[in-house]
C-alpha cells in the first residue's frame, strides 16, 4: 500500500503543465501538489526521521512560512504564490526523503520521464510542421498560454521548433533534460547499461537541436569542464581553470557587444531575457527588507523569469539570497563526481527559470539528494566489508 502512494506521486509529476485542479476550482497549481497528502502519509507510516541532508530545504520552508506572516505588518504583497512556495518546499522535503529510500524506483522514473519528454517533443515538432500548432500545446492548460493563443516559436535549425515537451516552455524542459543527462551519467559512470546509454544519447541530441539559450550555455560549460577534467595533476588542473576562465573573460571583453547584438537579432527572446536580468539587478536597489511579494512570472507581471526577480524580489535580499546561496552551498558540499556541472545546471536554471514552484527544481534537488544517500550507503558497506576482511585476516 505504501508503494501505491509513491506511484501516485510519480504519475502526477507527469503533468508539469496540465493542472488537474484548474478545471474544477479555477485555481492553477501543478498537479504534483495533489500528491502531497499521500507523501506525508507515506513518510509518517514509514516512521523515518527527516534526513539531516534535507535541513537546507527545511530552512527554505521556514523562510517561506515566516516572511508572509511578517509581511502582513508591512507593505509586502501576500498572494497565493506564497502558499505555493510553502507547499512546494514541503513537497520537495517529503518527495526527496521518499525517493532516497526507493533508489531504483526513482531511477526508473527519471528514465521514463526523460523518454516521455523526448517522444512528446518529437510529436510536437511533427504537429508544428503539418500546421496543427494548437495540438502541440494540448498538454498545457496554463490560462495565460491558452488566452494568448501561444504556439511554439521557430528554432534556429530549419523545420525545428522550441519544443516544450510535457512542460509549458522550452527552458524548463531543457533544464530537466540537462539534469537528467548528468544524473544518468553520475549513477552509470561505473556500470552503464545499454538502455541508459541510449537514453543519454537521445537526451543529448534533443538538447542540441532544441534552440534553447540554456542548452547552448550548458553545452559550452560541459565541454570546458570535461576538457579541464582530463588534466589529472591537481595543480595543473587549477592552472588550466585559471587559463580557461581568463580566456573566456578576454573573449567576452573583446566580442561581448557583438555577441549580444547578434543573439538579440537572431533570437528575440534572448533580448527579452537580457533585459529581464538587467532589470532584476536594478530591482535590488529598491527592495523592501521582506521583499515586495510574488507576482506571476507567466504573465510577465513579475518583470522577469530569473531567480533574483522572483525569489529575491519575493523574500527580500537577506532571505531570498539565503535560499539561493544555501542551495548552492548544499550542492558544493554534496558527494558528486560531476559537481561543477551540477552547479552549472543550477545557476543556468536560476537565470532562465527562477521560480521554485516549477517541478524541475524538485526533481533536480531530489537527484542530488538520492546520489548523496547512495554514496553514504555504498561507503557504509565498503567500510563494513573492510572490517570483515580485517577480521578474517586476523
Amino acid at each position: 500500500m505504501k508503494k501505491i502512494s509513491l506511484y501516485i506521486n510519480i504519475l502526477l509529476i507527469f503533468f508539469p503543465a496540465f493542472s488537474l485542479s484548474y478545471p474544477f476550482t479555477g485555481i492553477y497549481f501543478q498537479s504534483r501538489i495533489l500528491g502531497l497528502p499521500f507523501l506525508i502519509w507515506y513518510t509518517l507510516i514509514s516512521k523515518k526521521h527527516i534526513n539531516k541532508n534535507l535541513l537546507v530545504f527545511i530552512l527554505a520552508l521556514l523562510i517561506s512560512l515566516i516572511i508572509p506572516v511578517l509581511g502582513l505588518l508591512t507593505n509586502r504583497i501576500f498572494s497565493l504564490m506564497d502558499i505555493g512556495y510553502i507547499l512546494s518546499f514541503l513537497y520537495l522535503i517529503v518527495f526527496a526523503q521518499a525517493m532516497g529510500n526507493n533508489f531504483i524506483i526513482f531511477i526508473n522514473f527519471v528514465k521514463l520521464f526523460t523518454l516521455a519528454n523526448i517522444i512528446y517533443s518529437i510529436l510536437q515538432t511533427i504537429l508544428m510542421n503539418i500546421g496543427l500548432e494548437t495540438l502541440a500545446m494540448i498538454h498545457s492548460n496554463l490560462p495565460v498560454k491558452i488566452d494568448s493563443g501561444y504556439v511554439l516559436p521557430a528554432s534556429i535549425l530549419p523545420y525545428t521548433f522550441r519544443f516544450s515537451g510535457l512542460f509549458n516552455e522550452s527552458s524548463p524542459l531543457i533544464f530537466y533534460l540537462c539534469s537528467s543527462y548528468i544524473f544518468l551519467s553520475e549513477i552509470s559512470s561505473e556500470n552503464r547499461s545499454k538502455n541508459t546509454f541510449i537514453i543519454q544519447v537521445l537526451t543529448l541530441l534533443t538538447i542540441l537541436i532544441s534552440g534553447s539559450k540554456y542548452s547552448y550555455a550548458f553545452l559550452i560549460n560541459y565541454v570546458v569542464i570535461k576538457l579541464v577534467a582530463l588534466i589529472e595533476e591537481k595543480n595543473l588542473r587549477r592552472l588550466s581553470y585559471v587559463i580557461v576562465i581568463t580566456l573566456i573573460l578576454y573573449l567576452f571583453n573583446q566580442y561581448f557587444s557583438a555577441i549580444l547584438s547578434s543573439m538579440s537579432e537572431t533570437l528575440p527572446a534572448f533580448e527579452d531575457r537580457k533585459l529581464n536580468i538587467e532589470n532584476s539587478i536594478n530591482l535590488l536597489s529598491y527592495l523592501d527588507f521582506l521583499g515586495n511579494g510574488f507576482l506571476p512570472s507567466s504573465t510577465g507581471e513579475s518583470g522577469g523569469l530569473d531567480a533574483i526577480t522572483i525569489v529575491v524580489g519575493g523574500y527580500g535580499i537577506l532571505f531570498g539570497m539565503t535560499i539561493l546561496i544555501s542551495f548552492l552551498i548544499w550542492i558544493l558540499l554534496s558527494k558528486l563526481k560531476n559537481k561543477p556541472i551540477f552547479v552549472v545546471v543550477y545557476i543556468l536554471g536560476l537565470l532562465s527559470s527562477g521560480s521554485f514552484l516549477i517541478s524541475q527544481y524538485t526533481i533536480f534537488f531530489t537527484m542530488i539528494y538520492v546520489i548523496n544517500k547512495q554514496y553514504k550507503i555504498s561507503a557504509f558497506y565498503l567500510n563494513d566489508s573492510d572490517r570483515k576482511d580485517s577480521l578474517i585476516q586476523s
